[in-house]
């Protein structure tokens, strides 16, 4: 026994599959020896072999180190698991994920596996990239193990294309020692956050930072001050809209945050504040192995956007491309979903378990991460999103360059316009 909490009927399918593979493995080594000879030409369709096993190849824009080393042990594990399937995966910078999975869909060139930002993965699936696997999910109960809400954004129609893999969400993380020295409690409303930031700003150190880069990351992190104002979630771009834009630009231009921020990934947040260069933080755990691995003394407290309802539930998405090595990937996404290898992966990546019933272990700073996932939204419940998000950076980039008051900025969200 290998003492792995798994299903009594997934374990022995995989065992089943587990044993096909090594007499398939027999033929496949045939295979490549006739096409090495010539006597047999390799079409797009045939499943590329090395030494006996079958590849499929999984694409991620995880870019921290921990997350890099999460995955290679991912992978390692699943090649040591079994013998007929050699997993491997390749990074794809996050900002042009989406577009290189569409280019690579008309190149014939996709990936068996993505590992998918939550709401982007809905519009991958009415674009037909992600293979239907709802029977194979149904046999794993993920409707009964997982959030249902990170359920919605691998579900199109009543159908299954994936399972959620990981989830997390933003928090404020501080240097306690600048605290410390200022004598200030890590704040708990807008206005705390606006004093407090005030007070930790030096000549070269910013009170607060965030990341307002165009995309995603810059979206996720503008929205919850956006949604905390009050701001209904179908109704970006009113009243709500502008104050919570108004407090951040008030931030820039009082000088406790840099107008840098737009240039700044989230990663690239957590360097600056690794650097002394700021204070204080809007990010999420991904970047506790940094911190930590840098000696940082840090706290984290709930994301001070002055009101409920603020939470935006963040995380990626397992997916089967269409029309790629589905057996091999179902196998892959089996393992994944035993409850030991999701807590080790999640540990690792410093996230949390998609899965209900697995529990973290005591993990500082998690606390606060988990606590804030009870009542997250996620993002793809916003009509339109993912052409709003790539709008609402837009109008956060011309605020802060000065293009456009905050008013203005909120406006073109409301009109949707590109003037």
């Amino acid at each position: 026994m290998r003492g792995r909490e798994q299903s009594t009927a997934a374990g022995h399918r995989r065992h089943q599959q587990c044993k096909r593979g090594r007499g398939g493995s027999i033929i496949a080594a045939i295979c490549l020896f006739l096409a090495v000879c010539g006597c047999q030409r390799r079409t797009e369709e045939d499943r590329s072999v090395d030494g006996g096993r079958e590849k499929i190849v999984l694409w991620s824009y995880y870019e921290t180190e921990a997350q890099h080393d999460a995955l290679d042990e991912l992978i390692q594990g699943f090649n040591l698991e079994q013998d007929q399937y050699e997993a491997s995966w390749e990074y794809v910078p996050m900002t042009d994920f989406t577009k290189k999975l569409t280019m690579a869909y008309t190149e014939q060139a996709l990936p068996d596996l993505a590992l998918i930002d939550n709401p982007d993965m809905p519009v991958c699936i009415r674009m037909g990239l992600f293979e239907d696997i709802t029977e194979f999910l149904e046999e794993l109960q993920v409707k009964e193990n997982y959030y249902p809400d990170l359920l919605q954004t691998v579900t199109a129609d009543g159908r299954m294309y994936g399972i959620p893999a990981v989830c997390n969400n933003v928090a404020l993380i501080y240097n306690r020692k600048y605290l410390d020295e200022a004598r200030i409690d890590p704040p708990g409303t807008r206005e705390e956050l606006m004093d407090a930031a005030g007070k930790l700003t030096t000549e070269g150190r910013k009170g607060f930072l965030m990341s307002g880069i165009d995309g995603e990351q810059g979206a996720f992190q503008i929205l919850p001050w956006i949604l905390s104002a009050g701001e209904p979630a179908d109704e970006l771009g009113g009243e709500k809209t502008a104050e919570a834009l108004t407090f951040l630009y008030e931030l820039m231009e009082n000088g406790y945050m840099t107008h840098n921020c737009i240039n700044l990934s989230q990663t690239d947040v957590a360097r600056v504040f690794i650097n002394g260069e700021a204070a204080m933080m809007e990010n999420g755990p991904w970047v506790f192995p940094m911190l930590e691995e840098a000696g940082i003394d840090y706290g984290v407290s709930p994301l001070p956007a002055g009101g409920a309802g603020s939470v935006i539930a963040g995380g990626e998405n397992l997916g089967i491309l269409r029309g790629k090595n589905t057996e091999g990937a179902k196998l892959f996404l089996e393992y994944y979903n035993e409850d030991v290898i999701m807590r080790k992966f999640c540990e690792k990546t410093c996230s949390l378990p998609a899965k209900t019933g697995v529990r973290m272990r005591d993990q500082s700073g998690m606390q606060v991460i988990e606590a804030q996932m009870k009542g997250a939204m996620v993002r793809s419940r916003i009509p339109s999103w993912n052409k709003l998000s790539g709008e609402l950076t837009e109008a956060f980039y011309r605020m802060t360059v000065g293009e456009v008051t905050p008013e203005q900025a909120a406006a073109r969200l409301d009109t949707g316009s590109g003037n």
